[in-house]
């Protein structure tokens, strides 16, 4: 499945906190699930995006400086290894909580 253009600058963990996956039985609970294969992408990153703060200790100010598609934690670097079915779940959700990108 095609990935939604507006998951590029996506993390996993962005992913699997902030968009709305109602409809995906045992999205939370079971540990094979999706929220946690996504968490594994994350915590398997060798560049990861860096968070936000004061500039100091690997961290940025801007926003704009978490935007490099470079950082392995990003959608574009995970999709592939994500089911079909895991893939049209979070482009449901994705989609589902912007409908501006429908």
């Amino acid at each position: 499945m095609k990935m939604p253009a507006g998951l590029a600058f996506y993390t996993a963990d962005e992913i699997a906190e902030t968009l709305s996956f109602d409809d995906v039985p045992d999205f939370f609970t079971n540990p094979n699930s999706l929220y946690a294969k996504l968490w594994s992408f994350l915590d398997a990153a060798e560049n990861p995006t860096p968070i936000g703060g004061d500039g100091s200790n690997g961290t940025v100010e801007c926003r704009g400086d978490r935007m490099s598609l470079d950082n392995d934690d990003k959608t574009p670097h995970f999709w592939e290894k994500l089911s079909e079915l895991e893939q049209a779940a979070i482009a449901a959700a994705y989609l589902a909580d912007h409908p501006e990108h429908d």
